[in-house]
């Protein structure tokens, strides 16, 4: 027979006791159900300023940590990048959550928003790779070029009258080019949208809107580079940078060309075209033959357009455009300093001479619909604004 001691006795029926649920320790009875979530906070939003050819810059901070009235939490981060990374231009969101030991969690989040101060005005802007020729400078032309500073519109640079610019162009119905919605202010050229209380009749029809056009009285050219700061207005009307050029049937040239840097608008609706629903949040260039009676040698207007789509509204900042008309058959675009896109087959041989191009207008693929802002918009909201535009001659160091 198999003898048993007393300890394993005793062992045996502790055991079995513990088993039945007869142990006398009621701490798990007694013990609350926590469903309560720890807290944690974060700091505000970290905003850093850097060069305006710099891509991105270090930052540090403090990594919240969470807290629990009952028992201790674990924090980690979920989102974004860690103190001490290198940080992108534009904003990055950083989440922490932190969990307590019932698994209870609560989170947040901060931006390190993170932008380029202004672009030197001694020089194209250009950030990364700087497309300059080696031997060669840029040198700023200074009658085809504008920081808008001060109250008055230079008049010797510039046209806003449609009667008078040589093109006589006075809009796309139902918005007038109207002069008196350009103003130089607060270091912008300013062009404002709006609808009029009555009717203004101008060039024998009537317009219910207005918008404008403004023009360079010197014309630019191949070779050069022409760029512009620019803040799109949040209507259903345009904002543009452009070149436009002359036409004659007469004495020449009888190809009507354009050159399109950016072309968008403030808003799109359920009534705009299918092909255009990004366009207010892209980079659209485009160069153009159009269809004209004395052009025989096209039956319809040819184009060849690049386009780049953005996360961000055109109307949501200053944007800087810049295009290098390289070539009469290679046209390079970047935005803010930055190579975008490129358009190396034109419809046609572009070695005209063109005039920069600032027009807002109403198209029919972007109709004004119901839900339009023109009477309850603010000023900023109906306005396009212009900072500078320069132009640059590439000449030998």
């Amino acid at each position: 027979m198999r003898k048993i001691s007393f300890i394993q006795v005793i062992t045996v029926v502790f055991t079995s006791f513990t088993i039945f649920g007869c142990s006398n320790d009621s701490s798990d009875e007694n013990k609350e159900l926590d469903t309560t979530a720890p807290e944690i906070s974060c700091f505000e939003n970290i905003e850093v300023k850097i060069d305006a050819t710099a891509s991105g810059t270090e930052v540090s901070f403090n990594t919240p940590l969470g807290t629990d009235d009952v028992s201790e939490v674990s924090t980690k981060q979920t989102k974004g990048l860690t103190s001490g990374s290198l940080f992108p231009v534009g904003s990055t969101t950083n989440t922490f959550s932190t969990t307590d030991a019932a698994g209870n969690t609560a989170s947040c989040s901060f931006n390190v928003i993170v932008t380029r101060k202004a672009p030197l005005s001694s020089a194209p802007y250009f950030v990364g790779n700087n497309p300059t020729p080696k031997g060669k400078k840029w040198e700023k032309v200074a009658n085809k070029s504008d920081e808008f500073d001060g109250t008055a519109f230079d008049d010797s640079k510039w046209h806003k009258n449609p009667a008078t610019d040589g093109f006589g162009w006075y809009g796309r119905p139902p918005a007038l080019f109207d002069p008196e919605n350009v103003t130089v202010n607060d270091g912008n050229l300013n062009i404002t949208t709006l609808k009029y209380d009555t009717p203004k009749t101008a060039n024998s029809r009537d317009w219910t809107h207005g918008g404008a056009i403004v023009r360079s009285k010197e014309t630019v050219k191949a070779g050069q580079y022409f760029e512009c700061r620019m803040k799109a207005n949040k209507t259903v009307m345009s904002s543009t940078f452009w070149l436009s050029f002359k036409q004659n049937c007469n004495t020449g040239p009888v190809r009507k060309l354009e050159l399109d840097v950016q072309e968008c608008v403030g808003r799109t609706h359920a009534g705009t075209a299918v092909w255009a629903k990004d366009f207010a949040n892209i980079y659209h260039s485009n160069t153009w033959r159009h269809d004209r009676p004395c052009d025989t040698a096209i039956d319809e207007s040819k184009q060849a357009p690049a386009i780049k789509i953005l996360e961000e509204e055109n109307n949501s900042r200053y944007f800087v455009y810049g295009c290098w008309w390289k070539s009469p058959k290679e046209i390079l675009f970047y935005l803010d300093g930055e190579f975008s896109h490129a358009i190396t087959n034109p419809p046609a041989d572009f070695d005209l001479e063109g005039h920069i191009t600032m027009a807002i207008e109403t198209y029919n693929w972007n109709p004004i619909d119901a839900d339009n802002i023109f009477e309850t918009a603010s000023y900023d909201d109906l306005t396009t604004k212009y900072d500078w535009v320069r132009t640059w001659d590439l000449v030998d160091e």
